[in-house]
């Protein structure tokens, strides 16, 4: 008979829970924990990263139905098990609550099968006990040698198939029972710096670790030891620098460095150690990976992936892909020559083709154990030796690490289930894989995000709206009422200008942007996206809810940045063909009765359009964000506000006589500008500085009150490097 496998220890963290004992350890030492809040621990750790619903605990831990106080006594059950683990509902490492529907196990589990053997059936011990000590009986003394041949070559042949027997039983006995699963052994933190910027991607060479760092308005690169320690600047051609892939020997970066944050940017190689950078030909793009070989670079340019030789010649397109595709990589030497990349949009996936383009595909494990995500997958790339592929599950915020095993081997011929590696409440980047395989590097840390308003008595930003969490703040005209974006739902609000009233009008999948009251305060225009999709459409609602109404559009075209005329009757747009984005970028205005459009003059490659409240001008930005232009209707004349920096949304304020705009990226102070629409001067008001700097890390000017004082999103975060050591059998 088989042997039977049970689940008798759970392992997570440094603590082990006994099933059949049922007992929970602490580093081997024994908590006492009552019977339903050990009922409550293993239901989660039964099925680790799911939701696990209240109903479901109820029915576990009171089978019998009896009645008392359900919500009560879940209630009690949690805060127990959570004072035995140590642990804190408000930011958990093991047991994570969702309002009103249930909790979820959110730490690394590693479950450690027991095997026990049984006796075959109808063999009763005392039979076996006889067949082992059965004497030896001897034969003829007088026996011929000769008749002694055939009997070796038979005990020879008998010894020969009982080890075949015994090595195919032990070859299936390997394969049927469970294999030992992906898990974490130990975590430490790396850096202690609150710098690092979790959102961008790492690299590293094995003996170092180079990554991002923000402070305010400008990003650098830095490096740190593998072991962690104190980093230290890493130098890089001035702009704002994107680290994409390292070389295959280890020797260079490949690095996107853009002067105002664009989308698309020139390519840098680096030197790890010694050397000029220098750049990739004339490419632009925003995502790459080199070749095996290391001869060429496939990179992703808009929505498609090019390839282009090392020195930056012969570029050519391999194939278009459904929406822009990031973290690229290129599989290791052993595997199946393939690429894998993410494809970004509201909800991001994982997806395969060729190195030639062919075969574009998703990528589809066995089956997905974790619970569906807000904003996806993501590609981490494979193990170095390219037995394991790793992604990463995203929400908001919170982040899994996962493993596949993508490389079939004899003991493992059917194994294709993703293991969940670790999983953080927080907020995580991309995660990496170290040069041996045993090591996990991630970023990672907290965000809070507060909105404030500028006081020009205190001459400081003070908390408005209570500190929500939410940006592109728009007032109606009487000032009444205000309409935002929830952060990080993506939700359309408005409520009333003192927060009361308030009253959620969108919802998912569609993700919200840019809301603008109409001059009579009865519709809100604003850019929505649909969940899975990258393409975006203005709508039109009712500040009381309801239906809401798409602005007609031509086919394959996109629209954003929403501002009404002063009339109410048209609107003005961004609009542009998501395939050719910079060739086909302009402003147009949209009657809404007729439906008629007209282009402004002069305003290809626009972005960011806002008409004045009177109708005379409209403020802009150009070249990727990197100009602030104003254009004047009477004159039909564009001009020149300023430029040299990356630049955010302007903002008129009620009588059109000034816009506000910052310098978002190039400045660490992120300065906030006035500039007086008839003169076209510009004068500095504010910057950071007017912000209490404890955990700070940037702040967007997002909205203007109906006083005309400057509304911002400040973000707060602690962002640093963590090292896994990881068990991949």
């Amino acid at each position: 008979m088989a042997p039977k496998p049970s689940l008798e220890l759970i392992q997570f963290g440094i603590f082990e829970v006994d099933c059949r004992a049922g007992e929970l350890r602490k580093q081997g030492h024994k908590i006492r924990l009552q019977d339903l809040p050990f009922q409550f621990l293993t239901a989660l750790l039964e099925r680790p990263g799911q939701l696990v619903t209240r109903e479901e605990l109820a029915r576990r831990l009171w089978p019998d139905s009896v009645q008392i106080d359900i919500d009560n006594g879940l209630n009690t059950a949690a805060r127990k098990l959570r004072n035995a683990l140590g642990d804190d509902a408000g930011t958990p490492r093991f047991i994570e609550t969702l309002p009103r529907r249930g909790y979820r196990f959110i730490g690394a589990v590693l479950a450690v099968p027991a095997v026990q053997t049984a006796p075959a059936e109808g063999a009763p011990a005392a039979q076996l006990a006889a067949v082992v000590a059965a004497p030896e009986i001897p034969g003829p003394i007088s026996a011929p040698a000769a008749a002694e041949v055939p009997l070796h070559r038979s005990f020879r042949r008998w010894v020969v198939a009982a080890a075949a027997s015994i090595a195919l039983g032990l070859l299936a006995f390997r394969l049927m029972m469970p294999s030992r699963s992906p898990g974490m052994l130990r975590m430490a933190q790396l850096t202690h710096t609150g710098r690092v910027e979790p959102s961008t991607a790492m690299l590293t060479d094995g003996s170092r670790i180079y990554f991002n760092e923000r402070s305010g308005g400008t990003w650098s690169l830095a490096q740190v030891s593998v072991e962690g320690g104190t980093p230290v600047p890493f130098k890089a051609p001035r702009g704002v620098p994107e680290l994409r892939a390292i070389s295959p020997n280890l020797s260079e970066l490949l690095v996107n460095i853009a002067a105002n944050n664009e989308a698309e940017a020139p390519f840098w190689m680096i030197p790890t150690v010694a050397g000029s950078p220098r750049r990739l030909g004339s490419v632009l793009g925003h995502a790459a990976t080199w070749s095996r070989d290391g001869h060429s670079i496939v990179y992703a340019f808009g929505a498609a992936l090019y390839r282009v030789n090392g020195d930056g010649t012969d570029a050519r397109k391999l194939t278009d892909t459904p929406a822009p595709p990031s973290f690229i990589h290129w599989s290791p030497p052993g595997q199946p020559d393939l690429l894998r990349f993410s494809l970004l949009g509201p909800v991001a996936s994982v997806w395969e083709c060729s190195p030639d383009g062919s075969g574009l595909r998703p990528f589809q494990p066995a089956y997905k154990p974790w619970p569906r995500t807000i904003r996806g997958e993501f590609a981490a790339g494979w193990t170095p030796d390219g037995r394991y592929y790793l992604f990463e599950s995203l929400n908001e915020p919170g982040a899994g690490f996962w493993a596949v095993r993508d490389k079939a081997d004899l003991l493992h011929p059917f194994d294709r289930r993703p293991f969940q590696l670790y999983a953080t409440p927080n907020n995580a980047g991309p995660f990496l894989s170290g040069v041996d395989g045993k090591k996990l590097y991630f970023a990672s840390g907290q965000e809070r995000r507060e909105l404030v308003a500028y006081d020009g008595r205190r001459s400081q930003f003070l908390p408005f709206l209570s500190g929500a969490a939410v940006r592109d703040v728009e007032f109606s005209k009487d000032g009444q009422w205000v309409a935002y974006e929830s952060i990080p739902e993506g939700e359309l609000w408005r409520s009333r200008a003192d927060g009361s009233e308030r009253l959620q009008l969108t919802s998912r999948p569609l993700w919200v942007r840019e809301p603008r009251w109409s001059p009579d305060g009865r519709r809100i225009a604003f850019v929505a996206s649909q969940a899975g999709t990258a393409r975006n459409k203005v709508f039109v609602m009712a500040p009381s809810g309801g239906s809401m109404e798409a602005v007609p559009m031509e086919p394959d075209t996109d629209m954003g940045s929403p501002s009404w005329s002063p009339d109410g009757q048209s609107l003005m747009v961004n609009r542009w063909q998501p395939r050719a984005l910079l060739e086909t970028m302009e402003v147009c205005v949209l009657n809404l009765k007729t439906r008629q459009t007209v282009g402004l003059p002069g305003s290809q490659g626009l972005l960011r359009p806002e008409w004045s409240p009177d109708g005379q001008y409209v403020a802009a930005l150009r070249e990727g964000g990197s100009q602030v232009v104003l254009y004047s209707i009477a004159s039909h004349q564009w001009f020149r506000i300023a430029e040299g920096a990356n630049y955010g949304i302007p903002f008129w304020t009620r009588d059109s006589r000034y816009f506000y705009f910052q310098e978002v990226l190039g400045d660490a102070d992120q300065p906030i500008f006035r500039v007086h629409a008839a003169t076209r001067a510009a004068e500095r008001m504010m910057s950071s500085q007017q912000l209490p700097q404890s955990g700070f890390s940037g702040y967007t000017l997002t909205g203007l009150t109906p006083g005309g004082a400057p509304i911002a999103t400040v973000l707060r975060s602690n962002g640093d490097i963590y090292g896994l050591d990881v068990d991949l059998p």
